[in-house]
């Protein structure tokens, strides 16, 4: 019995078919590759508890684009420096403010900032640009999030976390300054949190009533900050933190807070917290209060500043009462 072709009649061309049929398997395949990339591309993305923010990439990117005069590059990224000539980050980054007011000053930090997307787009969007706004260094794409609050007139804080009291039950995050770490390794993180982002006036404190007691531990970090030309705002009053403290003796530009808006995050204690802020301004000549995202906060927020014209009260960005409050001697 003979093969079909053993003869001498023609035979088929295999090798032709072949190069079809891979050709055809393989634009099939990159098909459903793009199919998927496209239904990736448009569904929401977490990682653990963290909510990835992708703000859209602003229309005026110099908003986030550091001087070339106020930043070293490092293994860190972009770090803010005094430039040549003496200009600061914490002056050239700043919201202006009519130094010849001669109203009372109040300053509102709402931090907590980039872990929320929609909450972060609400603040930035609503609360009017004298707010100060500050972000949790943990932030997905934060030079995105600063050149977006950036370009809708708030001046920008970074978070810094550091030991609370509570630690390690109460955890800040990975880059946490820690009172048990020597003072190079601290410096390191502070970098690392620094180098997050770019053309930001300062950094916000987060938690850290236990470091913040701490002078051996809390002096070099507040003194590295000085040398780049920051502000540091602390998140609690100088009757329990040394951080208000240090840095006047230091010399360097700092605020502290004279109240936290929502430790209650209800609207009637969030209405008091901001009726003693007012009163501090006025008694004061300067105060500072600290708010979260919470929406009852920026509720509040919102009524409240707009009453403030009519008080005689200048709403100002924390760098307009940088060294201007009193500080009570800390607690024994």
């Amino acid at each position: 019995m003979s093969l079909p072709g053993a003869s001498g009649g023609a035979r088929p061309d295999w090798s032709g078919r072949l190069v079809w049929i891979v050709l055809a398997a393989t634009v099939a395949a990159m098909a459903v590759v793009i199919v998927m990339a496209l239904v990736d591309a448009r569904a929401p993305r977490r990682d653990g508890a963290q909510i990835e923010v992708r703000l859209s990439a602003p229309q005026q990117p110099d908003a986030a684009v550091p001087d070339p005069g106020l930043v070293e590059q490092t293994p860190d990224g972009p770090l803010p420096i005094i430039g040549r000539d003496g200009r600061q980050p914490w002056q050239a980054y700043a919201r202006s403010f009519d130094a010849a007011d001669k109203r009372p000053r109040v300053a509102l930090v709402v931090a907590g900032l980039g872990l929320d997307a929609d909450a972060t787009r609400a603040a930035i969007a609503q609360l009017p640009a004298a707010v100060t706004l500050g972000f949790s260094p943990y932030t997905r794409d934060l030079p995105y999030g600063i050149a977006a609050a950036r370009k809708a007139g708030h001046e920008v804080l970074i978070g810094l976390p550091m030991e609370p009291a509570e630690y390690p039950r109460k955890d800040p995050g990975p880059e946490t300054l820690l009172t048990t770490l020597d003072p190079k390794k601290n410096l390191d993180r502070l970098h690392w949190v620094m180098g997050r982002g770019a053309a930001y006036v300062g950094l916000v404190g987060i938690m850290g009533d236990r470091f913040t007691q701490q002078r051996d531990s809390l002096e070099p970090v507040l003194d590295e900050m000085k040398a780049r030309g920051l502000l540091y705002v602390d998140d609690h009053d100088g009757s329990k933190s040394l951080a208000g403290t240090v840095a006047h003796e230091l010399g360097m530009e700092w605020a502290v807070t004279d109240r936290i808006l929502d430790d209650d995050p209800t609207a009637p204690a969030i209405e008091k917290a901001l009726a003693e802020l007012e009163a501090a301004a006025t008694r004061d000549g300067a105060a500072l209060g600290l708010g979260g995202l919470y929406p009852v906060t920026l509720d509040r927020v919102l009524a409240w500043t707009a009453t403030l014209d009519a008080k005689g009260i200048a709403l100002a960005p924390a760098t307009a009462i940088a060294t201007r409050q009193k500080l009570p001697a800390p607690a024994p």
